[in-house]
This record gives C-alpha cells, sequence and structure tokens, in this order.
C-alpha cells in the first residue's frame, strides 16, 4: 500500500511539473551583461570585419586553412556491430565537389571556419533540387551581413533569418539555413562568440600601434632632418633651399650630395621607431590575440627552432583544430545529412588530424 502511495505521488508531482514547464513559457532572449566600462558598447560585425588585417587576418587564415585541409567523410554504420565503412559513392560526395557555381569544397569548408573565427557564426543556404528535394546547392553566406531573428515571445530560437544586400533586407525561412557557430556562454542560442571578438580591444590596439608607426615613416610626425643657417635667411631663400633638399633626397635618394652658397648646419633627428614599450606594447598586443584564436606562439616568431615548431604544430592541432572539426562534424549530422539520409546510417567525420595516415 506505501509502495502504491509513493508511486501515485510521484505521477503526480510529475505530471505537475510538466504542466508547470511548457514550451511556450521558454524564453529566448538573453541580455548580455552590463560592461564595467560605462563608455563602451558591443561592437558591429562590420565594425569586426574592419580589424581584419596583420596578425588577425594571419591567425584566422591560419586555422581556416588547417580545417578545409582536413575534410569529413562519409561513413556507413555496419549492420552488425559498432563497425562502419567508408562511402566513396553518393549524391552528398557529388554535391561536396562542386557546392555551387563559384566554390568547391575547399572553398566551402575554409569560408565556413573564416567566418566563425571573425564573428562568431557562419551560414550556409541550402537550394533544393525540385525533381528529387535533395540539396543540389550550398551557398555560404556573408556572416557580417546575416542576423537570426525571433518574434516577440516565440517558442522558437529562430523563426527566420534577415540578410542585408545593399539597401535591401531579405528573409530567409530558417529550413533553408544550416547556422555553423562557436559558444558563447552569454547567449547559447544567438549568434556564437568569435576569438576576434574576444579580443577585440588588443586588435584595436595593435591597429593603432602600426598606424602611428605608419605616420612617423611618413613623415607627418617628425622631420628628417633640421637645416640650420649660420646667417639670418630670408624667407623665399629658405624656401628654395628647403625644395632643393626634398627634391634631392626624398624618395629614397638618400646619399646624394647637396652644396649650399653658404654656412649651413644639418642636425638629423633619428624617429624612435624602435621605442622599447612600443615594442613590448605590440608584442603583448600580438600575443594576447594568437591566445584568442588557439595559436602557438612559435608561428609569429622567428625566435624558435624546428623542434619548438613541430611541438607547437602538435598543440595547434590536438587544442585548436581537432575542437573546430569536431563541432564542424557535428552540426553536419545534425542538420544536413538527414536531407539525405533518413535511416540514421550515414553519418560524416573528420579523421584526427594528429594521426598521419
Amino acid at each position: 500500500m506505501r509502495k502504491l502511495l509513493s508511486t501515485l505521488l510521484t505521477r503526480i508531482a510529475t505530471g505537475l511539473a510538466k504542466s508547470l514547464y511548457t514550451p511556450q513559457q521558454k524564453n529566448w532572449n538573453f541580455p548580455l551583461p552590463a560592461s564595467r566600462n560605462t563608455s563602451s558598447r558591443r561592437a558591429t560585425d562590420l565594425e569586426l570585419a574592419e580589424e581584419v588585417h596583420g596578425t588577425v587576418y594571419s591567425c584566422a587564415s591560419m586555422n581556416a586553412s588547417v580545417c578545409a585541409f582536413h575534410p569529413p567523410k562519409l561513413y556507413k554504420k555496419d549492420n552488425q556491430g559498432p563497425g562502419s565503412t567508408e562511402v566513396f559513392d553518393h549524391p552528398l560526395l557529388e554535391l561536396f565537389k562542386q557546392v555551387n557555381p563559384m566554390h568547391n569544397a575547399h572553398d566551402l569548408w575554409e569560408l565556413t571556419t573564416f567566418d566563425q573565427e571573425l564573428f562568431g557564426s557562419a551560414y550556409w543556404l541550402i537550394d533544393e533540387a525540385i525533381e528529387t528535394g535533395l540539396p543540389s546547392a550550398i551557398w555560404p553566406l556573408p556572416a557580417h551581413l546575416v542576423k537570426p531573428m525571433r518574434e516577440r515571445d516565440s517558442i522558437k530560437p529562430v523563426d527566420w533569418y534577415e540578410i542585408r544586400r545593399g539597401g535591401n533586407i531579405e528573409k530567409i525561412h530558417p529550413g533553408r539555413i544550416i547556422h555553423f557557430r562557436y559558444p558563447d556562454p552569454r547567449d547559447p542560442y544567438g549568434p556564437g562568440l568569435s576569438p576576434l571578438r574576444a579580443c577585440k580591444e588588443s586588435a584595436s590596439l595593435q591597429a593603432l600601434l602600426l598606424s602611428n608607426k605608419k605616420s612617423i615613416y611618413e613623415n607627418h610626425a617628425l622631420p628628417g632632418v633640421i637645416l640650420s643657417p649660420e646667417e639670418p635667411m630670408h624667407e623665399n631663400e629658405r624656401d628654395r633651399i628647403e625644395a632643393i633638399w626634398n627634391a634631392r633626397f626624398r624618395n629614397q635618394r638618400n646619399g646624394s650630395i647637396l652644396v649650399t652658397d653658404g654656412g649651413m648646419k644639418v642636425q638629423p633627428l633619428s624617429p624612435r621607431l624602435g621605442d622599447p614599450s612600443s615594442l613590448l606594447e605590440a608584442a603583448a598586443t600580438r600575443d594576447d590575440i594568437a591566445n584568442a584564436f588557439g595559436i602557438p606562439l612559435a608561428f609569429l616568431t622567428k625566435e624558435t627552432n624546428l623542434a619548438n615548431l613541430r611541438a607547437a604544430e602538435r598543440q595547434h592541432l590536438a587544442k585548436a583544430i581537432r575542437p573546430r572539426l569536431r563541432r564542424r562534424d557535428e552540426k553536419l549530422n545534425e542538420q544536413l545529412l538527414p536531407r539525405f539520409d533518413s535511416t540514421g546510417r550515414l553519418f560524416l567525420a573528420t579523421p584526427d588530424p594528429l594521426i598521419v595516415e
């Protein structure tokens, strides 16, 4: 009797919990935490796109090209046992050979990872053949122009995707989009958190340091030399000598001889392009960017050796590339492969990049 009563109470509690928690009560909106700096704001994807230079480009390009060098393979689960067999002939493999009239498989894998490195998300637009209903083309969309949208109080994480083309806004049904994302602990259902966004301040600082050095090189901050006449000189004569000096020595014509009519003292100025504090700041920003992208510092410096490079390569493959490949494979098995196979026996998997075949 006591056991029957306990079972009855458990069922009642379970039913009550289900009635209290329904899909209509899900709230998919997660506001971002306030910044400690009240003057700061979240950078837009277009602003992130402006930071794609220097160390940022090197790191993002490196991860994208290595991931593209390791494409997934198609396998079929055996009828008996846990084993599987690689499949070499399938419509999906034919699609990967030429995913659309502009891109092949390597382009697709590289662009997908590149967008995630920079913006945290990558988007594929899927075209389906009318005759078969199977995907006939895959179009990688410019991630910085795509935004997942949700109706207010919607029970769906995404109701449509919005893509901006010039001044036009196009709505795309979520069933046509495969959304790859890097995890964002602040909003697990929104666009992902990219390595570039995580190190945005360092990337901006690096650009500022390079811009300052460039301005010095272009003579926007300090003159190269000071010419001091021994006697007072008329303004016209001063302008004449300045014009002659610039014509003789600017634009990589160093080493020429200039003879003046009177006494002239020349005082060269050496801009401190190699200022130790600036060099340390530049190295710190480079290291911060590399750490955000998971790039070993041995890849970005000449102060290394072959043993360090080999160790760095294994570290890069193990800590950065392998998780990215696993995340890519699982998204493909979740959203692309079911469009070709309803049995669940087919799956895509990328061979371990640390195992040399």
